[in-house]
């Protein structure tokens, strides 16, 4: 009489089923996604090669010289503490009357 075999668990025929689409349909989705992907990128570089390229940048302002001058900011300053005031005067008065 010959030994028994070692028992091993097998798939049942479903499952083996369900990995074989599951694994095609990851393939095919793959698959279609780089197709798409590729197909983008050469017809945007298409449509970049059919306009004339972008002007040169212009040269930034040097560091050392403000973009707003002392006066600008001052009034800048004063504009924005006026609107606080303004939206949270009342709030402010309240809470200092309760001492808060």
């Amino acid at each position: 009489r010959a030994p028994p075999r070692a028992a091993r668990p097998r798939m049942s025929i479903v499952r083996q089923e369900r990995l074989l689409w599951t694994t095609l349909g990851l393939s095919a989705g793959a698959l279609s996604f780089l197709d798409v992907r590729r197909s983008l990128w050469s017809s945007s570089s298409a449509l970049a090669d059919a306009f004339p390229s972008p002007p040169p940048p212009q040269t930034p302002l040097p560091a050392d010289e403000p973009v707003f001058g002392a006066r600008a900011k001052h009034t800048f300053k004063r504009s924005w503490n006026n609107a606080v005031d303004q939206t949270f005067g009342d709030l402010t008065k309240y809470l200092s009357d309760r001492r808060l």
